[in-house]
């Protein structure tokens, strides 16, 4: 049940703690946060892993952190290591432009959303941390999926409790706790079966398991879920009212309600 599939390096702390390294200030600041990792130690452990062939989990909140993330990995692609071979996960990837999407999609990195970030703290975000513009920058499911990246979602527990239907439910709705009728960046929304598969096949990829789970066909394990009602055929914002009524590990019901 436990495998080793590799390191995990923190370049980037937490936005909300205002210490998320930023390309600008935070909000009604002068601070940018800082780099966890000096930039020439990121790169010497992506170069050291990569030759091993190891896959990198590289946590990234902020946009300078993951300037300086996709520099190590490009830095590693230079000597001729095959860093899409590795599928370099950066997890929150919190705070994330155009030009990063383009070289995430050029290197074959995957984020890893921390998707409550919008519900439980998209207001803060918003009006405290970074300001509109820059809190729309969070968690662009849609932009990816359009520029063909393979992507996943996680509720970083215990930060926030565990629960696939309510992380399918924000990809898809992007509305607030704190503000219920608030979307941010509604652009970012994605359909029901595109947040279903980055938490089933998308997330089997990223562990390099996408061989035994991820998806229901002869010759994978049989893990599944039996779900009380129908994702696509309920309100988007009553997703996460689903109950599962039994979970089947290997072919055998390990759980039922």
């Amino acid at each position: 049940m436990f495998r080793l599939v590799g390191w995990k390096v923190i370049a980037g702390g937490s936005n909300r703690g205002f210490t998320g390294y930023q390309r600008e200030p935070y909000l009604n600041s002068t601070e940018r946060g800082l780099p966890y990792i000096k930039p020439e130690a990121l790169t010497d452990i992506v170069v050291k892993q990569g030759r091993k062939g190891g896959q990198l989990v590289i946590h990234g909140n902020g946009d300078a952190a993951i300037d300086s993330i996709l520099d190590s990995v490009g830095a590693a692609a230079k000597p001729g290591i095959d860093v899409k071979k590795l599928r370099i996960r950066i997890e929150h990837c919190s705070i994330l432009h155009d030009d990063q999407i383009a070289r995430i999609r050029e290197y074959g990195v995957s984020p890893s959303f921390f998707i409550n970030h919008v519900y439980y703290w998209g207001k803060a975000f918003r009006d405290d941390v970074f300001g509109l513009q820059k809190a729309s920058l969070l968690a662009r499911c849609a932009s990816v999926e359009k520029a063909g990246i393979t992507w996943t979602i996680h509720p970083d527990a215990p930060v926030t409790n565990f629960g696939t239907p309510h992380k399918i439910q924000t990809a898809v709705v992007r509305n607030l706790w704190k503000e219920p009728q608030f979307v941010l960046a509604p652009e970012e929304r994605v359909s029901v079966e595109t947040a279903i598969r980055a938490v089933t096949i998308n997330a089997a990829w990223q562990c390099h398991s996408d061989h035994e789970i991820g998806s229901l066909e002869p010759g994978k394990l049989a893990d599944f879920v039996i779900l009380e009602r129908e994702p696509h055929k309920v309100p988007a914002a009553n997703i996460r009212k689903i109950r599962i009524l039994q979970t089947w590990m290997d072919g055998r019901r390990v759980y039922a309600a």
